[in-house]
């Protein structure tokens, strides 16, 4: 009766997280055009930094109990998937098309941050100064994007006040949804893998792995889907910029970020070698299609693999 139930809970969840994520998208649109900002700014600005919220949980409890490495290693692990993972899914299943020049400026940000985050934790970690940083480059690059007009991003449509304002309170309710079912996807997914007899180990490194990024997913396959390819794009990256700066930023400030070289070490340089490729990507073509999508869930495997021999080696 239980894998029933947990059956039942799991198509429900997957339903309601369907359709959250399109009212969040197609309201998302609507205050991009009222503000008249970029889809990208929208997508990094707010829907980034409302899913980031998971990761920055983790890294102020695991803080909070001196844990830093497992900040550090969520962040990390959290970028990598949300390039790989994510966007491999969405451009596998549909196609991105590339058109947002900010997407290159969020990339070059991006590996620079983690290449000064990685030379700080190499040399002395991560301390309070480090933290307070980081959490400022942040704010920098928020209103830096929010500044910046593209209107080349936009369809333009003419958005009154009230509308903006009945949007904005549907975006909310959109992503309330989408984190509550989300997380009832996820739990319902173990219990009736447990109840089937699946392996914890395939469990983890699976169910709960994609259900750590089910809110980015579900946004962004809707967005891929209604075309909105800068939304879709200003949310997985904007993840990582969040991730990197904000996330890590508030972790150490509550404590220092100390870690074990051994496993961290390929984390942190496969997530360079992972923006990398992106930014390869995106600069040498104008759509993300299958094949494209294929090379990013590839990467993702083998990063699985490689943490994997890391982690197994350090022990």
């Amino acid at each position: 009766m239980e894998p029933l139930i947990s059956l039942i809970i799991l198509v429900v969840s997957l339903a309601v997280l369907a359709k959250s994520a399109e009212i969040v998208i197609d309201n998302a649109t609507k205050l991009s055009n009222f503000f008249g900002i970029s889809h990208v700014a929208i997508g990094f600005c707010f829907l980034s930094t409302i899913t980031s919220l998971p990761e920055l949980s983790v890294s102020i409890n695991s803080s909070v109990i001196e844990k830093g490495a497992l900040a550090a290693g969520n962040v990390f692990g959290s970028n990598i998937a949300d390039i790989l993972l994510v966007l491999g899914i969405c451009a596998f299943l549909f196609q991105i098309r590339l058109r947002e020049t900010m997407v290159k400026d969020i990339l070059i940000l991006l590996l620079g941050v983690s290449s000064i985050t990685l030379l700080i934790i190499y040399s002395v970690g991560l301390g309070v100064i480090e933290g307070a940083l980081l959490i400022t480059l942040f704010i920098v690059y928020v209103l830096y994007l929010l500044r910046r007009k593209a209107p080349n991003d936009l369809v333009r449509e003419h958005i009154t006040k009230g509308e903006a304002f009945r949007a904005f309170l549907w975006f909310c309710i959109g992503i309330l949804f989408v984190m509550v079912s989300s997380g009832f996807a996820v739990n319902s997914g173990v219990r009736l893998a447990e109840a089937l007899g699946v392996a914890k180990s395939f469990i983890g490194a699976t169910l709960i792995a994609v259900g750590t990024s089910l809110p980015e997913l579900s946004l962004e396959l809707q967005a891929v889907r209604k075309k909105r390819y800068g939304l879709a794009l200003g949310d997985a990256l904007g993840s990582c910029m969040t991730n990197t700066t904000l996330v890590l930023g508030v972790a150490a400030l509550l404590n220092p970020v100390i870690v074990d070289l051994r496993i961290f070490a390929p984390m942190v340089m496969f997530a360079l070698l992972t923006y990398a490729l992106f930014y390869y990507l995106i600069t040498s073509r104008k759509t993300l299609g299958r094949k494209e999508g294929a090379i990013l869930l590839g990467a993702y495997l083998l990063f699985i693999l490689t943490i994997s021999a890391a982690q197994m080696a350090a022990h």
